[in-house]
């Protein structure tokens, strides 16, 4: 670069300093950065297998329901079409246990499908704030670079407070920190 002179090795001790500073910052925010997506891709896998298993769920949810629908009109028919007798009661009598049992069968799946479904959401609020972790932290290192390009002291602490930034919602991350998922809500929104 013209007009800019780059220290000899050995010389200029604040700006070595103050570059080591900066290595030692960009170093440790991309290992953070690096353990913190692993853990984010494991949560996205996490959702897609309970987003998968919620559908399933569901689908058998349908299929139970209209065995029910099927067997309550086979009763309904029935009642209409054949005569009161003790042969048709005892017909009655077992096709409403078996209506019974889809009907029970129909709520579990229900139940487990909302259950995965409650588990999708936890995870995405997780994955939001591994979202907002690696943004913050991205343009934290990209302050970093122009930093020590253009040696401007007060840039680093602005890198330094994006890196922190991301640090904590990585952190938040990892603990799920449900609070701090929700103070960003209306960011989340914005950026989803």
């Amino acid at each position: 670069m013209e007009g800019v002179e780059l220290p000899e090795p050995g010389e200029g001790g604040s700006d070595r300093g103050f570059f080591n500073a900066i290595a030692l910052a960009v170093a440790l925010l991309s290992a953070f950065m690096a353990v913190s997506k692993i853990k984010d891709d494991n949560i996205v896998q996490a959702m897609q297998k309970a987003q998968a298993e919620s559908v399933d769920l569901w689908n058998e949810y349908q299929a139970r329901r209209q065995r029910q629908f099927g067997v309550e009109l086979a009763i309904e028919q029935l009642k209409v079409t054949q005569p009161d007798t003790p042969d048709r009661a005892k017909t009655l009598e077992a096709w409403q246990k078996t209506a019974d049992l889809y009907k029970s069968r129909a709520q579990e799946a229900s139940d487990k499908a909302k259950g995965r479904q409650a588990d999708y959401d936890a995870g995405n609020n997780r994955d939001d704030m591994f979202d907002l972790s690696d943004a913050l932290l991205s343009v934290a290192l990209a302050l970093f670079a122009v930093t020590a390009l253009v040696r401007i002291r007060w840039l680093y602490g602005v890198a330094a407070a994006f890196g922190l930034g991301g640090v904590v919602f990585g952190v938040g991350g990892f603990n799920n920190w449900l609070g701090l998922h929700d103070s960003v809500q209306v960011l989340i929104a914005f950026l989803s």
